[in-house]
């Protein structure tokens, strides 16, 4: 005979067993709801979720790029907060400041910590929105929208101080400042006034200038009219000479005053000294008016350098000083503003919730009932296998004795 017995059990022969035993699996089955009711609506206490949104707008508008001077830049990047992202608020809700200031504020000391009040905190992002969820659970409703409420208060509080106190740190760095640009300032003032006091400025070398210019130009004319009668007076003598004097003539001598008499060549070579004469005074004049020329070029070159530099360093120190005032004037605009406030703004505040979410009763009842029909099932089943397996090893037991008692009969 073999060891083991193999069985098949038909559908019609699983039916049966399933009618046979439907009072086992009917009462599993109830007791499985009534485990599953007596959890859900006696021994589970009902969770609650409360929610609020806030919209996160830029806290730093874009400043504009066409600063005078790098001054602006560094006084810009002074006065701008950090640019900041939804992610960045999100992380910065769960903030220990934050979520302890929210405890002190409602009195959770003996009910929660820092760390078991910020597991109870969801944060989420909407997509492709500048909105944030927050959200909060617990067994009493009225509690979990006041510490959802008081977080995103208190977050907005907190946002604003940070951003308060960066820019009184930031208008007391630039009114120190302020008062070292103006004496800077006042230094360069009193330096380019001092400059223009001194005698002979840029505008009056500048003028004398154009006067020696003026004068040098006239001598040089004059020494070209010179050179012209100069020459004349060459040809007269020398055609004089050639030809025979036919008398003597009555001269006056512009240089004494005297009359004398002379003849036509020599008239013409007193005249002719007296030319060259005036134009060797003419040179040594207009070399004298070259050198003072020369000499007011290059003092009016040092002057003119001299009071750009000055006039450079005073416009340099009004600009810097007139964008530290007025950076200090936008500060102290933007300190009296609440920024905070008015970038986090709260779209919806949270409302005691009047369903809970935990635990789902209706999905936890049809949990009981199918958990109790395959408990049921299954022991229906074990009890059947183990009644068959009882009866064939009985049979069993029992042929196999009388098989023995036959043969020793014989």
């Amino acid at each position: 005979m073999e060891n083991q017995i193999v069985e098949e059990i038909s559908l019609k022969e699983l039916i049966e067993i399933l009618i046979k035993r439907k009072k086992l699996i009917v009462i599993i089955t109830v007791t499985a709801i009534f485990i599953s009711a007596l959890l859900s609506f006696v021994i589970l206490k009902p969770i609650y979720e409360a929610e609020t949104i806030i919209m996160i707008s830029n806290i730093n508008d874009d400043v504009s790029k066409n600063s005078l001077n790098n001054v602006e830049d560094m006084l810009d990047t002074l006065s701008k907060y950090p640019t900041m992202n939804t992610e960045t608020f999100k992380h910065l809700i769960k903030n220990p400041a934050i979520i302890g200031k929210t405890i002190e504020d409602l009195n959770l000391e003996d009910e929660y910590t820092i760390d078991s009040l910020a597991e109870k905190i969801t944060i989420e992002t909407v997509n492709n929105t500048n909105l944030i969820k927050i959200k909060m659970t617990n067994e009493d409703p009225e509690k979990a929208a006041s510490i959802v409420n008081k977080i995103s208060e208190n977050f907005i509080q907190v946002i604003s101080k940070n951003i308060k106190d960066r820019i009184t740190l930031s208008s007391e760095y630039i009114k120190t400042q302020i008062e070292r640009e103006k004496k800077y300032y006042d230094e360069a003032l009193k330096e380019q006034k001092e400059l223009l006091s001194q005698p002979k400025s840029a505008s009056e070398l500048s003028l004398e200038l154009d006067g020696k210019l003026v004068k040098i130009t006239e001598y040089k004319n004059q020494l070209y009219d010179l050179y012209i009668r100069k020459s004349a007076l060459e040809s007269a003598i020398n055609t004089s000479e050639t030809v025979p004097s036919k008398g003597s003539s009555i001269v006056l001598n512009k240089q004494t005053g005297n009359i004398i008499i002379d003849d036509s060549t020599k008239i013409l070579r007193i005249e002719l000294a007296e030319v060259e004469s005036t134009i060797e005074k003419t040179n040594e004049v207009i070399k004298s008016l070259q050198k003072e020329i020369e000499e007011l070029q290059v003092e009016l070159q040092e002057k003119k350098q001299l009071e750009e530099i000055v006039n450079q360093k005073v416009e340099l120190a009004k600009q810097s000083y007139e964008s530290f005032v007025k950076k200090y004037e936008e500060l102290r605009v933007t300190e009296s503003v609440e920024i905070g406030k008015n970038s986090i703004t709260v779209i919806s505040e949270a409302y005691p919730p009047s369903k809970p979410i935990k635990p789902n009763k209706a999905i936890n009842l049809a949990v009981g009932t199918v958990l109790g029909l395959m408990a049921g099932v299954f022991a229906a089943l074990f009890i059947e296998y183990w009644v068959a397996t009882d009866t064939k090893r009985g049979k069993y037991s029992g042929s196999l004795s009388t098989g023995v008692g036959e043969e020793n009969i014989n």
